[in-house]
Formats: C-alpha cells, sequence, structure tokens
C-alpha cells in the first residue's frame, strides 16, 4: 500500500476498505456498546481507532456508522481504563472478511 492512500487515523475513506467487505444483508448486532457514564474522556478510543469511529469532547461518542466501517480490531476496548466500551464480535456470518490476507 502507497503511504500517500492513508491518512493518520482517518482511514474512513482511504484504500484500507477496498481490503475489506461485509456479506450484504448480513446483521452483525450490536457489537460495541459503550457506558457514557464510565467515560472519563481521556480520548484513548479515538487515538487507537484506525477508522476513527470515535470522537471525545465532553464524552466519547461512537460514529453510528460503526457497523458498518468497523474493522473490528477491539482497540477501543483494550484501551478504554474505565470499562466504558464493551466489545463482542459480530454475528456469526455478518462480521469483516479481509479480501487479502
Amino acid at each position: 500500500m502507497d503511504q500517500r492512500d492513508t491518512k493518520g487515523g482517518d482511514f474512513t475513506g482511504t484504500s484500507l476498505l477496498k481490503l475489506t467487505f461485509k456479506v450484504e444483508g448480513a446483521d452483525p448486532g450490536e457489537f460495541i456498546t459503550y457506558d457514557q457514564s464510565k467515560c472519563n474522556s481521556c480520548g484513548a478510543c479515538s487515538l487507537v481507532c484506525s477508522a476513527n469511529l470515535w470522537a471525545v469532547k465532553d464524552k466519547a461518542k461512537l460514529s453510528p456508522r460503526y457497523q458498518e466501517l468497523c474493522l473490528e480490531c477491539a482497540a477501543c476496548y483494550a484501551v478504554c481504563e474505565n470499562d466504558a466500551i464493551a466489545f463482542r464480535y459480530p454475528n456469526g456470518g455478518a462480521g469483516i472478511i479481509i479480501k487479502h490476507g
């Protein structure tokens, strides 16, 4: 992948998504849940999300398009020290599929 194809932290408009796909019509379910009352606004989730799906102002907020764009790496869940983020893999057959890897 040419480095010009990527922008640090924002892969939503780049060739990274061209390397993945999801089964059309498959329902992944709510695989990321978020408890805003536990959020301390540290911003770690937004720093590690390669799809740029988290925004942090007063509290973290997950993109409403996360089911479509998430790469299912669980990095946001792994770095959340306050356990505000819960992650589970999407329903069987509905998760991301890597085309070349």
